[in-house]
C-alpha cells in the first residue's frame, strides 16, 4: 500500500518524484498522484505531520462513490474515451448512461453529480481530452503571452514588441510576427499577413 504520509514528508524536503519513488520503492507516477491529491486537497506536510498513515490516505482520497443496489457508477474511462470522440458532450455520454441504468433497473445519478464525479475523476488521474479538429476548419490568433525586448538597430535602445501568432488548428502550421503595440490596426495587419503566409483562410 502507497504510503501517502511518507510521501509528504519527503516532498517537504525537497526530494523529487523521482528520488521519492526510488526512495519508497513506487512508481513516479504513484507519486505525481499523491502530489495532485494534495494539491487538490491543499494539504501539505504540516496538516498531516501528527496523523497517521491511514488517516493521511482517507484525507487525501476522493469519497468514492459506492455502488448500492439502486444506483450504477458510471466507468468514467469510458466517458473520457467518448468525449474524445466528435460531437459528443458530457450531456449526451449521461443520457446514455441513464438509458443503461433503466435497461438494468438502477437508478442514475443526477447529471449535476454525474458531472461533479467526473470533473473529479479527471483531476485525481491527470487524464486530458483530445479535441478534435478538421483540416482547413479553424485557425487561432492570438497575442502571445508577454512582450519580447529588442534592440533599435539605430539607437540601440531597448524597444517592447509583442508577437501576434495565428496557427492552423489541425496541422499547428504558425505564423508569428512582431508588432510595436497592440492597437486594433496591428491586430489586422496581422491577419492579413498570417492569411498571405497560409495562402489562403479557413
Amino acid at each position: 500500500m502507497v504510503d501517502y504520509k511518507r510521501i509528504l514528508r519527503l516532498r517537504a524536503e525537497g526530494i523529487s518524484q523521482r528520488g521519492i519513488a526510488e526512495a519508497l520503492g513506487c512508481s513516479r507516477n504513484t507519486v505525481a498522484t499523491v502530489f495532485t491529491l494534495a494539491d487538490v486537497a491543499g494539504v501539505g506536510w504540516a496538516e498531516v505531520a501528527s496523523l497517521d498513515s491511514g488517516e493521511v490516505r482517507r484525507l487525501l482520497l476522493p469519497q468514492q462513490v459506492e455502488r448500492s443496489s439502486e444506483r450504477m457508477v458510471p466507468d468514467f474511462d469510458e466517458v473520457h474515451r467518448e468525449l474524445a470522440k466528435p460531437k459528443v458532450t458530457l450531456l449526451l455520454v449521461w443520457n446514455e448512461y441513464v438509458s443503461k441504468c433503466r435497461q438494468a433497473g438502477e437508478i442514475p445519478y443526477q447529471y449535476s453529480f454525474f458531472c461533479e464525479q467526473y470533473r473529479r475523476w479527471v483531476q485525481v488521474t491527470g487524464a486530458t481530452l483530445r479535441v478534435h479538429r478538421e483540416p482547413g476548419e479553424s485557425v487561432q490568433v492570438d497575442w502571445a503571452g508577454d512582450p519580447m525586448v529588442y534592440l533599435d538597430p539605430l539607437t540601440g535602445a531597448e524597444q517592447k514588441a509583442w508577437l501576434f501568432v495565428a496557427t492552423l488548428s489541425y496541422s499547428v502550421y504558425t505564423f508569428v510576427e512582431a508588432f510595436v503595440d497592440m492597437k486594433l490596426s496591428s491586430w489586422i495587419d496581422g491577419h492579413v499577413d498570417a492569411f498571405e503566409f497560409f495562402g489562403g483562410a479557413a
